[in-house]
């Protein structure tokens, strides 16, 4: 019989590993049924791996819920602050609105209450400036000769001493234009005819004096446009053009109450005037300096509507009225004839014409009236001290002589006679501010004026 190649000990070490093995085996499997600590330990686990599970499941949703209200918290603070800003934006826009609105209540008080002297003294300063003082001085040059005696205008010029007339006298007295004579002289015709129109100075003056703080509020607010040369608005345009109703009517398409038919223009006007000049001798001369603002409505239509022309003169005038501080007058006034709108500025001449004042609430009242004349080249030349000046040295220079200066001469007269026979009208009133008196240029006075269109439209 064969013996077993297995002894003992090889057995015991085969069962050992066997039980190893199968325990290793038993391990991985999970607890031996038998052996509850293992049991409990994995239930432990358990219960450990479900509440870390737990714990970071609650720690997420806390994360959620940290950043939701983190988030809203955010865009509530965003929105408070937009709504913040929003609130100061529309309370900024509120204090601006009501400075705005204060700034331009006080800006439309200020357009519409009178005039002050002051005020009006700049106005004119600061046309006289744009005029330039070479055509202001000219102008006033040119009135200096003309001087008052009683009810007679005359020219200085006439004058001895003048160099001019005393070399053409020397050449059979050939006759120098007398300007301001010979159109006080030829006006006079003119000048009556304007004193006829009482009727309608009464009617304005009337009219006037029913004028309410809104309607001589629209009057200074429009003027001062004027003044300031702006156009005024269609809103100032509009109170205006009713204030003109409450005046003279209806005059869109022709004015029943005015003292001509036919084409015409009425307006209001503001009058600067300054002082009369003091002579050497301390006593006043007889000259006087305004400048007038004007603005006015057609009577007639130009393209279907009223035409409406702003424009201003600078005027200087021979009169006995003593002026010793500025003085500022409103005036209502018409016309005749189609309205000019030339920019450049043309010299002319007027005779003046004054009837009684009466106090009004307004300040004193005075109806007044004027017959113009647009000045020739020609006639001006004789008017002006430098231009005679110029003919004086055309008088010596052989080229020329006495035959240019004497044709010069014939045709400025053949110019006033034509100028005469073509007069334009005007009348009207004129107000003085309260507590002045209104005095306008007297019967005769001579004016001569540059005068130009602001704007017309």
């Amino acid at each position: 019989m064969t013996k077993s190649i297995f002894s003992t000990k090889t057995l015991v070490a085969c069962m050992v590993m066997m039980g190893s093995l199968m325990a290793t085996s038993e391990a991985l499997a999970g607890c031996r049924w038998y052996d509850a600590g293992c049991k409990a330990r994995e239930a432990a686990d358990k219960v450990r791996r479900a509440a870390e599970e737990a714990a970071r499941a609650a720690q997420a949703a806390a994360d959620r819920a940290r950043a939701e209200a983190e988030a809203r918290a955010a865009e509530a603070r965003r929105a408070a602050e937009q709504a913040a800003a929003l609130a100061a934006q529309q309370a900024a826009a509120a204090r601006a609105a009501a400075e705005a609105a204060a700034r331009a209540a006080l800006e439309v008080a200020r357009q519409r209450a009178p005039m002050q002297p002051n005020e009006a003294v700049n106005f004119a300063t600061a046309r006289l400036n744009q005029a330039g003082s070479g055509a202001v001085n000219t102008m006033m040059a040119a009135s200096s000769g003309i001087t008052r005696a009683a009810n007679d205008v005359n020219s200085g010029f006439r004058t001895a001493g003048d160099a001019l007339d005393n070399e053409l006298k020397k050449l059979n007295n050939v006759r120098i234009p007398d300007v301001a004579g010979f159109v006080q002289e030829a006006t006079r015709p003119a000048v009556n005819q304007v004193k006829s129109f009482d009727a309608f100075r009464n009617t304005l003056n009337n009219n006037f004096a029913k004028l309410d703080s809104n309607d001589m509020g629209a009057i200074w607010s429009i003027m001062r446009t004027v003044m300031e040369q702006k156009r005024p608005s269609n809103e100032q345009i509009a109170d205006f053009q009713a204030t003109m109703r409450d005046l003279v009517g209806d005059v869109s398409n022709g004015c029943q109450i005015c003292p001509m038919p036919g084409r015409s223009g009425v307006g209001i006007s503001v009058t600067i005037a300054t002082p009369t000049v003091t002579g050497s001798t301390g006593l006043p001369i007889p000259l006087g300096g305004s400048v007038t603002f004007r603005l006015v409505q057609s009577t007639y239509l130009v393209n279907g509507r009223p035409q409406f022309v702003a424009d201003y003169a600078v005027n200087a005038e021979a009169t006995t009225a003593v002026r010793t501080i500025p003085e500022v007058s409103l005036g209502v006034t018409w016309i005749n004839g189609e309205l000019a709108t030339n920019v450049l500025p043309l010299p002319s001449l007027s005779v003046s014409v004054a009837a009684g004042g009466a106090p009004t609430v307004y300040g004193s009242f005075a109806a007044g009236g004027g017959v113009g004349l647009t000045m020739p080249e020609s006639v001006y030349m004789f008017l002006d001290k430098g231009e005679r000046n110029k003919l004086l040295a055309t008088l010596k220079n052989p080229s020329q002589g006495p035959a240019y200066v004497i044709d010069k001469a014939n045709q400025a007269l053949r110019d006033m006679e034509t100028m005469v026979r073509n007069p334009s009208y005007e009348a009207g009133i004129s107000v003085g501010m309260p507590g002045s008196v209104a005095r306008i240029k007297a019967d005769g006075a001579l004016v001569m004026s540059v005068a130009g269109v602001i704007a017309s439209f």
